[in-house]
């Protein structure tokens, strides 16, 4: 610890003065001050990572479809009351975990009894768990890396960690991958100490020592209980795979002796079987059912069919920025793969990854759960100086932080030029302040070191960052199509007879639309829609281009008169193609 301290010294001293480098080594004497205590290491983490997650949380409306159908489906429970029912529409599905939809409800629910406007619409509440997951596994993975390293490296992971961009997107979109990691890395933590302490022949026995072993597994089987409940049958792979691999490393399953395994296993079982009857009791249950949509939702998200390497290539910008500081590591890790430490670590990573890679389908959130464990290595080839005087064609790759940064950066932008045929001029001073900053931080490591150059890279993706998702991505209005049509909804003034308005979609059956509509939604055909209207009553009927035909050509047969109104257009990423939707009622309905 003392060498690394003097070389971040030395550098200090012998760095030009020169603006960019100012600014790094600004950062860098907030750093130094901040590892002095585990309290400010932990204020500081807590601070950036509210600037890495909250921008674009509540500006950035529901996304399709997998955030939405939670959301909705999490809706539905705060409004009915039923906190069983995982359905959406005629769906008849059981088996989705409870946990993530009963934060949402709770979080709701509170919101709406203080006073919230519409907070069943806001999809800001519901992103608020997965917010403090967030925080905490950012938290977490400071203390498992204390059980690794000293402080100023358990600081840098945490601070790699959190300003990853799959980290960040995971913080700000309301499904349960961010509670999967917190709990990952709880578990890394927990197990983690158990496991140096064998290595290192520590006696067991005595009151304070049973005190801390039952401590740790308390917080390794309460965070996998947890996990499984939230997340659901994925989640005990992880630590699994990693148990398994330790075992057969060390021929041996003594390590586990301490973690009362027995009793853990029961707790998860405890945890399957109040799951399961819920589901049971739940099915046959008189609850109120959830009536705001009749018909079947577009399915989630099946994931990407991509041949295995997908995840490699993905790591680029899964990991972004930290991800070349992983490739710089991997040379001196790998030499070093026999330290206990490190054994560890890549017991948590190596085994999982393979497994997910010959996965038929790639879900991108997959992957996350194995970054605590890969800053951690990071961090602990920092500390050790491995990384300082790496090879200096590898050094290369950290120009893939201006390179990545600015696609990232015109990707956003040309969405909103060619969509939008507009531009947002507040972004673009922060998008180029953080381009600069990149650069500057790929351009001056020798002078300024690893730590610090990643120190001035991570500064710039939380500025670029901030352009993006607050000022770029909420205002790509092509693109956010169900909050136009809920906002038509929304504007239609129905007679007190009538009830609310009533709203038929055929050929848009994205789950956003359900979640933000205030009245029913009900999901149809183009023939189906002009029935729909015929029923009489306010009612409204969207209409895409590809069921019109069929919609006029059945309202002609039923000699209706229909009245046309708007057309939005836009953009359907999920299907990569383009939309116009016309908005249909009856005179006088």
């Amino acid at each position: 610890m003392n060498t690394r301290a003097e070389w971040g010294r030395r550098t200090t001293t012998a760095s030009p003065a020169k603006g960019s480098w100012r600014v790094a080594n600004r950062i860098g004497d907030i750093f130094d001050s901040c590892t002095q205590s585990n309290g400010r290491a932990l204020a500081l983490l807590a601070i950036v990572s509210l600037l890495a997650f909250l921008p674009g949380t509540f500006a950035i409306p529901a996304l399709d479809r997998d955030e939405a159908r939670f959301a909705l489906i999490s809706r539905q429970m705060a409004e009915t009351g039923n906190l069983a029912d995982v359905r959406i529409g005629t769906e008849w599905q059981r088996t989705r975990p409870l946990g993530q939809h009963w934060l949402q409800a709770a979080v709701v629910a509170t919101a709406d009894a203080v006073g919230v406007r519409h907070a069943t619409r806001v999809i800001g509440l519901y992103r608020l768990p997965s917010l403090s997951f967030g925080i905490a596994a950012v938290l977490l993975t400071f203390w498992a890396a204390l059980a690794f390293v000293g402080r100023r490296a358990a600081l840098f992971a945490g601070l790699l960690l959190a300003t990853s961009a799959a980290v960040g997107v995971a913080a700000r979109v309301a499904v349960p991958d961010a509670a999967l990691l917190a709990a990952t890395a709880a578990m890394i933590g927990a197990l983690g100490r158990q496991y140096m302490r064998e290595g290192a022949g520590a006696e067991a026995g005595g009151a304070i020592g049973r005190a801390d072993e039952r401590r740790l597994a308390v917080i390794f089987w309460g965070a996998l209980a947890a996990a499984f409940f939230i997340k659901g049958l994925v989640a005990p792979i992880y630590p699994a795979l990693a148990l398994a691999t330790l075992i057969v490393l060390d021929r041996s399953p003594r390590f586990l002796r301490a973690l009362a395994p027995l009793q853990g296993i029961g707790v998860c079982l405890a945890v399957g079987l109040v799951w399961l009857l819920i589901r049971h009791y739940a099915s046959g249950a008189d609850w109120p059912v959830p009536l705001n949509i009749i018909g079947k939702v577009t399915p989630a998200f099946p994931g990407l069919g991509a041949p295995p390497g997908a995840y490699l290539l993905m790591f680029w910008g899964l990991f972004w920025p930290a991800a070349p500081l992983a490739a710089l590591a991997v040379p001196i890790i790998w030499k070093a793969r026999r330290l206990r430490a490190v054994r560890y670590l890549l017991a948590w990573i190596l085994p999982a990854w393979l497994v997910i890679e010959f996965l038929p389908a790639k879900i991108p959130g997959y992957a996350v759960p194995l970054f605590p464990a890969i800053a951690i290595l990071v961090a602990l080839a920092v500390e050790r100086g491995a990384l300082a005087l790496s090879n200096t064609r590898l050094v290369r790759l950290l120009w893939l932080w201006p390179v990545i940064g600015a696609l990232i950066a015109v990707l956003a932008l040309l969405g909103l030029a060619l969509f939008d045929r507009t531009t947002s001029l507040l972004a673009w001073p922060l998008l180029l302040v953080g381009f600069f900053a990149l650069v500057a931080a790929a351009g001056a490591m020798r002078e300024l070191g690893v730590e610090r150059s990643a120190l001035l890279a991570m500064a710039g993706m939380l500025v670029s960052g901030f352009g993006v998702m607050q000022l770029v991505v909420p205002h790509m209005r092509s693109v956010w199509i169900s909050p136009r049509l809920a906002a038509v909804a929304s504007a239609v003034k129905c007679a007190p007879e009538a009830g609310p308005v009533t709203v038929g979609s055929a050929g848009y059956n994205e789950p956003s639309l359900a979640f933000l509509l205030p009245g029913r939604l009900r999901l149809l055909d183009g023939a189906a829609a002009a029935d729909f209207l015929n029923e009489g009553g306010c009612r409204l009927a969207f209409v895409e281009r590809r069921q019109e035909a069929r919609f006029v050509r059945r309202a002609e047969s039923l000699g209706m008169r229909i009245e046309r109104g708007v057309d939005v257009d836009g953009f359907e990423y999920t299907d990569g193609r383009r939309l116009r939707i016309s908005v249909y009622r009856k005179p006088g309905g």
